[in-house]
């Protein structure tokens, strides 16, 4: 058996064609994944008695039922919550044409709002909480010192993690092609239907998503980057305002010399600390 090359060449734009859906797909998906994990680990990070282990029960749950079974039952739930819209009157509900597009989205945003909700738990919980103290002492109030301070580092920190997220939620969006979510994937299966040529279609879907995460993974290499000579500049800072209180320490016997650091170096070192690693997500049941 040989590869037939002209025919993977040939069929490459109609396999291309089906990108903007996938893309679509994962855009929607994303939107409604991180809005469920801002508002579950805002949950587990209040401490609620009852509600926190309500919401962590909920999240491991999600986590631990695969996501083809999600894919499967939202696929199924979808005709009845349509027609218990259709009965309220906020939804006419069409038995041709039900949209099981978003039933994907459904079921992928849940699936990945859950794995960054652990994200977003791990990545707050790595700040120093004398960072939080120090900002009330300062008298900044509860939403100043959660836009000041906990955003700023917590999204910083968050960024690798939610990268590898983004780019496993791209490649998840072909197990749409499951429940019959025209995407990449289905594309590639309709193109080789005729000629039964499905080894060649797939590579060219293969190629597709690769140079796709692979260019997704380079911008945000690059947005790490940028944020990263941040993080240097705050452990220069932070050096440069050790070695000045060594060269004070030697010198105590002379009169006091009142220090000339900016308040941005002061303001560097105390964050060095907390940007200098970046922690592995761990489960937030832990």
């Amino acid at each position: 058996m040989e590869l037939d090359y002209d025919f993977m060449i040939a069929d490459l734009p109609t396999v291309f064609a089906g990108l903007p859906n996938t893309l679509l797909l994962t855009a929607w998906s994303l939107l409604f994944a991180v809005t469920l994990a801002l508002t579950l680990g805002t949950v587990i990070l209040t401490g609620v008695p009852v509600l926190t282990q309500v919401v962590i029960a909920l999240n491991t749950f999600i986590k631990g039922v695969p996501l083809a079974v999600q894919l499967l039952f939202c696929y199924y739930g979808m005709p009845l919550l349509c027609r218990w819209l259709d009965g309220l009157g906020v939804y006419h509900h069409d038995p041709r044409h039900i949209p099981y597009f978003w039933a994907a989205v459904a079921a992928l945003a849940c699936n990945f709002g859950a794995y960054l909700t652990d994200v977003v738990v791990s990545s707050v919980r790595a700040i120093d909480h004398g960072q939080i103290e120090c900002a009330h002492a300062l008298g900044m109030t509860r939403w100043q010192t959660i836009r000041r301070v906990i955003v700023p580092q917590g999204a910083v920190i968050a960024l690798p993690g939610f990268t590898n997220y983004v780019i496993w939620l791209l490649k998840g969006t072909a197990l749409a092609s499951l429940i019959n979510v025209s995407e990449l994937l289905i594309a590639a299966q309709l193109s080789a239907a005729d000629g039964y040529e499905y080894l060649e279609a797939y590579i060219d879907a293969a190629l597709i998503y690769w140079a796709v995460c692979a260019g997704l993974e380079c911008a945000m290499t690059k947005l790490e980057r940028r944020v990263g000579t941040y993080r240097r500049q705050d452990v220069r800072q932070a050096a440069a305002i050790s070695a000045h209180g060594a060269d004070a320490d030697d010198t105590s016997s002379g009169p006091s010399i009142p220090s000339t650091e900016p308040i941005s170096a002061v303001r560097g070192a105390t964050f060095a600390h907390d940007r200098a690693e970046t922690p592995t997500p761990q489960p937030i049941g832990a």
